[in-house]
């Protein structure tokens, strides 16, 4: 499939120090840990990433399906395993207790009602988004998201931090509800030297917010990042988002 007429190109400096300081503070990364006595990496088994949305009725995390579902099965495996969040300072969100307001597998989505941990994240931003407007995206138009692949040992006081990717890709597919991309058209405009040359940089991504890029235009939030595989980014649209954190599972794939 032919990718349409390329729209006119945007400028590196405006993404990177005007798009991505807007998407920083409202994503980071997920993650499944055992209990943090001692603050070690090593203790982290497996991480995603979170999008925070303020619908005007709900302040809600919104991350993938699978994320939420692999947590599930882990802690079946062992009861003492915690989901938390790091936020931009480094510091840990523990979300416990919290079940999803609502998930759905083939939308690859879940949604959390972040009101219980508000007084622990006020270092984070909920991004505005409106359900009832939220815009067409087309063939072409550009998607901006930060990625999360990996973790190191930073001197902090909690031992832990994430790296971090900023993309900007096209769409080059859109459905009712999804958004696929080619990633031999993703670009890292920004991203922390010991990723340079990395092999799979695309780890971590799973439910990071994807905002739509256009000149002369406000930043919009209009997707989640769902899967990477065999050169292709898929995305699920956040049109499927009611104001109250439910689902709306009528829209055709």
């Amino acid at each position: 499939m032919a990718m349409p007429k390329p729209p006119p190109k945007l400028k590196g400096f405006d993404l990177v120090f005007l798009v991505e300081p807007k998407i920083r503070p409202c994503c980071g990364p997920i993650f499944f840990t055992r209990p943090l006595e001692s603050g070690a990496p090593d203790d982290i088994i497996e991480s995603g990433s979170f999008g925070l949305a303020d619908t005007g009725t709900m302040k809600l995390l919104v991350t993938c399906h699978h994320v939420w579902d692999k947590f599930q099965e882990l802690r079946r495996e062992n009861p003492q395993l915690k989901m938390c969040l790091c936020l931009n300072s480094n510091s840990i969100v523990l979300l416990e207790p919290i079940q999803p307001i609502d998930q759905d597998e083939n939308l690859d989505i879940a949604s959390f009602d972040m009101k219980p941990f508000l007084e622990q994240c006020r270092e984070i931003e909920f991004f505005r988004f409106n359900c009832s407007r939220e815009p067409r995206v087309k063939r072409g138009d550009a998607l901006a998201f930060v990625g999360f692949p990996g973790r190191i040992q930073a001197h902090t006081s909690i031992g832990v931090r994430f790296q971090r990717r900023f993309h900007v890709t096209r769409a080059y597919d859109v459905t009712d509800s999804r958004v696929v991309s080619d990633l031999t058209r993703l670009k890292p405009y920004r991203q922390e030297p010991k990723l340079v040359g990395l092999k799979d940089g695309y780890g971590g991504i799973s439910g990071s917010p994807c905002f739509l890029v256009r000149q002369n235009s406000v930043l919009q939030l209009v997707a989640l990042a769902t899967d990477e595989a065999l050169g292709i980014l898929r995305f699920t649209l956040l049109n499927c988002l009611n104001s109250a954190g439910t689902i709306n599972r009528g829209l055709p794939c």
